[in-house]
């Protein structure tokens, strides 16, 4: 049984995927494309669309300039 890379889709044969296996990266090819793969996580590439509904909406504004504010009044403390 072949399978693909999730990243560069490179087929992948028994062989392959077997030291895939063993190097720690499986189901990737290599290391390489697993920390593409862990980039993408981390810049928010990859993301399961909600509904927001608006009362949400508002509460997660609140929440921002929450933490907006605060940020930024540290980094006043900080500076001073």
């Amino acid at each position: 049984m072949k399978s693909r890379c999730p990243v560069c889709r490179k087929v992948m044969d028994e062989a392959t995927r077997q030291s895939s296996r063993e190097g720690g990266f499986y189901p990737f090819c290599s290391n390489r494309c697993r920390m593409i793969d862990l980039g993408k996580w981390f810049d928010g590439d990859y993301r399961i669309p909600a509904e927001v509904k608006p009362e949400e909406a508002e509460d997660i504004g609140e929440e921002t300039a929450k933490g907006e504010n605060a940020a930024s009044e540290q980094d006043k403390a900080e500076n001073d």
